[in-house]
């Protein structure tokens, strides 16, 4: 019998009625007003907040990459509820959205699982939402046939793991294969302990946020996570994202940000704000399908 994790965010983070949830999802499905990089996707990088919030960012993400979706999906999530010293799987067959199931790749999941810094660990991912937020977007991309997930989370990691998570997570990246980042950028404000500032805040976020940003665009992974050490920026997919790209990016690679927010534009009361970006990798070429990674 098939083990399904359940959704857990329908009718908070998103909508219960499967007609509601995929009229909202294709009504978001919009690019926004700047250009993709050239070619087959590599990694995307995409927020995780409820879609009233971060929902437009994401589309915007999402958008770009309708076409040229590929047949299996790597989403490196932060992990929010569970404290873990290794990147945790999940044992499920499929994850399941108000829009049906989302089918695992099982074989390549008990790959990973042979490598000592994965671990098979349900618990975490039981209630975990920055995975399942981003499921509904691939299931309306792909609406008949959704692509195999891999879904992982990324904790802090001792060098040797993360050395040796971004070898076996390179192994997986042929030319259908797309490392999907879950992240939110800057939490700001007393309720998440993180006030660095009080004077021109909204200013100063998007600073904060454009110095992780143009480390994603230059694809170095140690340079965010030195950011990080030294700015304690909170972002909270932070070792994701950089484990994302320490895994290579092939020569003539290019990078686009897509879309920049923050939840306090939407009332301009940044006391408590998060930030949202949509940021895509792809490999420079003109024929998105030619060629594979090295």
């Amino acid at each position: 019998m098939a083990r399904v994790r359940p959704c857990v965010l329908a009718g908070t983070w998103y909508p219960r009625r499967p007609a509601e949830l995929a009229a909202l999802v294709d009504s978001l499905l919009v690019p926004g007003p700047n250009p993709p990089p050239a070619g087959r996707p590599l990694v995307a990088v995409a927020p995780h907040a409820g879609y009233a919030w971060s929902g437009p960012t994401a589309g915007h993400l999402y958008a770009r990459l309708a076409g040229a979706l590929p047949g299996r999906v790597v989403i490196l999530a932060p992990n929010h509820r569970a404290r873990l010293d290794r990147i945790a799987l999940s044992g499920a067959d499929a994850f399941a959205t108000p829009l049906g199931e989302v089918p695992v790749d099982t074989a390549a999941v008990a790959a990973l699982g042979q490598e000592p810094a994965f671990t098979v660990d349900d618990r975490a991912h039981r209630d975990e939402h920055a995975v399942e937020i981003q499921l509904p977007f691939l299931q309306r991309l792909r609406p008949q046939a959704p692509p195999r997930i891999v879904p992982l989370l990324v904790p802090h990691l001792a060098p040797d793991l993360r050395a040796g998570a971004a070898r076996a997570l390179g192994g997986l990246l042929d030319g259908d294969t797309l490392l999907l980042v879950s992240t939110d950028f800057t939490h700001y404000g007393d309720a998440y302990g993180f006030v660095p500032f009080r004077e021109g805040v909204a200013e100063h976020l998007e600073q904060l946020d454009t110095g992780a940003l143009l480390r994603i665009l230059a694809g170095d992974g140690a340079g965010l996570r030195a950011y990080g050490r030294a700015t304690g920026i909170t972002m909270c997919g932070l070792e994701a994202t950089a484990l994302a790209l320490d895994t290579g990016l092939p020569a003539g690679w290019e990078g686009a940000l897509l879309d920049y927010a923050r939840s306090g534009d939407r009332d301009r009361e940044y006391a408590t704000s998060v930030s949202y970006a949509a940021v895509l990798l792809a490999d420079g070429r003109d024929d998105p399908g030619a060629g594979s990674r090295p």
